[in-house]
């Protein structure tokens, strides 16, 4: 059986939580992450079906967004181009527009889901690119395709109307926390999976790790005490 290549990079950058307010942090996620990880596996059956690269960490430029999602972009192009799945380990939510770039040049036409407690669609004002702001800026550059966007686990009260309002305008679809727990994980991601994947020639899967429990990540920058396990 041939097996499947997958690629860990760490972005270890966290100038746009700074820039929104919130509790930095998160530069220091990636190399602790892969070396709990690797602890994890060793020995594991995963390796009979998977190999898997660490292609190390992005050395990020101090205080310069678009120069490090630029460093990112490059960064991800060359483990597609490998042959490889990358999985990118931030860092602070705005990295994902890196990412999503580089997927967009190879494949063209991109869904995406995203897990997450907040829309993160703020705009972009005053030239501060925050961790608030990657998929408004993903969707009005055409990286990613609105009707194929979805975005899972979204808390009401932590979030704005207008926000709601772009995302509708966008074709976009939501799945707020409480729909989920009603209708259950597994019919949701389904759901998920056949949305963004529709007439698209590849999907971007983001998980932002406020949408997880705070019990079982603390060290969140904006901890809620619902969310997934």
């Amino acid at each position: 059986m041939k097996r499947l290549s997958v690629g860990l990079l760490g972005i270890p950058f966290d100038y746009g939580i700074h820039l929104v307010g919130g509790r930095p942090g998160a530069r220091f996620a990636p190399s602790r992450i892969k070396k709990e990880f690797f602890k994890l596996i060793k020995n594991s059956k995963l390796f009979d079906f998977l190999k898997i690269v660490d292609y190390g960490n992005v050395d990020p430029k101090s205080r310069k967004v678009k120069e490090t999602h630029e460093l990112l972009r490059k960064s991800v192009l060359k483990i597609i181009k490998d042959g490889a799945i990358p999985i990118v380990i931030g860092g602070s939510h705005d990295n994902s527009y890196g990412s999503c770039k580089a997927v967009k040049e190879i494949y063209r036409k991109v869904g995406g889901i995203n897990i997450d407690a907040h829309y993160d669609v703020r705009p972009v004002i005053n030239g501060k690119i925050n961790s608030g702001t990657p998929f408004r800026r993903l969707l009005d550059d055409k990286i990613l395709i609105g009707k194929n966007f979805i975005e899972l686990g979204l808390h009401s009260p932590r979030n704005l109307v207008e926000h709601y309002r772009y995302l509708m305008q966008k074709e976009a679809t939501v799945l707020k926390l409480d729909s989920i727990n009603e209708i259950g994980i597994k019919k949701t991601m389904n759901k998920a999976l056949k949305i963004a994947s529709k007439n698209t020639n590849a999907v971007v899967f983001d998980i932002d790790i406020d949408g997880v429990q705070k019990r079982f990540a603390p060290g969140c920058s904006a901890p809620c005490i619902k969310g997934f396990t």
